[in-house]
């Protein structure tokens, strides 16, 4: 059973959601792959892809599925302390990945990340810096962008093998002239199962909200399954 500290995170991630849900409806799945390796006690290597299939409209049942999203992350991490540490990452991004009305985008970030614990729970705060070229198909511009992002996690264990976790993201435009200053919202909640001391599962619900102008939304909820590795290089030396 989750404590009432628990169930308050679980809400206050998922807050967002009621008071957001509207205009655009669509559900799907999101396969996603998380791998990361320690090369040296203070230096960290991840590779992150994630792809987003919407099956259903909820808001008209007839929608034929499609390939919406694909995201490609590379990154470095150092460790200043166990619980405090800096990431450079370079992204590609596509979205509407197979049609002509296709988005690329390449994006550099840094990221400061501070893991402390409560009890059982575990809490991590990520603050990340978006650069973002994307290209304007019409103008054939590529114009730079850029954001802020704060992110507020959690897990905790239910016993050996199993945990609980969770996030809440929130995306501002910090560029000039935005349209929109709060620009997205992604929020995430799981079961997850240690396979073994490298291997882990996921699988839960992410739902992801975008501004896409005269304060209409685009509200995407996938079922996500997650494989995440570990490995550390340090011991294999």
């Amino acid at each position: 059973m989750l404590s009432r500290q628990h169930k308050f995170v679980i809400g206050f991630l998922f807050l967002s959601v009621i008071l957001l849900s509207q205009n655009i409806n669509v559900a799907g799945i999101f396969p996603t792959a998380d791998h990361s390796g320690d090369l040296t006690n203070k230096l960290e290597y991840s590779l992150y892809y994630f792809a987003a299939f919407p099956l259903v409209n909820l808001d008209k049942p007839k929608m034929d599925a499609y390939f919406n999203l694909f995201y490609s992350e590379q990154a470095l991490s150092y460790k200043i302390t166990t619980k405090f540490s800096l990431t450079a990452s370079y992204v590609y991004q596509r979205t509407n990945v197979v049609y002509d009305n296709y988005m690329n985008e390449n994006r550099l970030y840094l990221q400061a990340k501070f893991k402390h614990a409560i009890g059982k729970l575990n809490l991590m705060h990520r603050l990340r810096f978006d650069g973002r070229f994307i290209k304007n198909k019409i103008t054939n511009e590529t114009p730079f962008t850029h954001r802020l992002r704060y992110l507020i996690g959690m897990d905790t264990p239910l016993n050996e093998k199993l945990y609980f976790t969770a996030y809440e993201e929130l995306f501002f435009n910090t560029f000039k002239n935005p349209g929109a200053v709060y620009g997205e919202n992604w929020a995430y909640a799981a079961l997850g199962k240690k396979l073994d001391s490298r291997n882990k599962i996921e699988l839960g619900i992410l739902y992801i909200t975008w501004n896409i102008g005269n304060k209409n939304w685009f509200n995407q909820y996938y079922l996500q399954l997650t494989w995440i590795n570990h490995l550390n290089f340090i011991k294999n030396k």
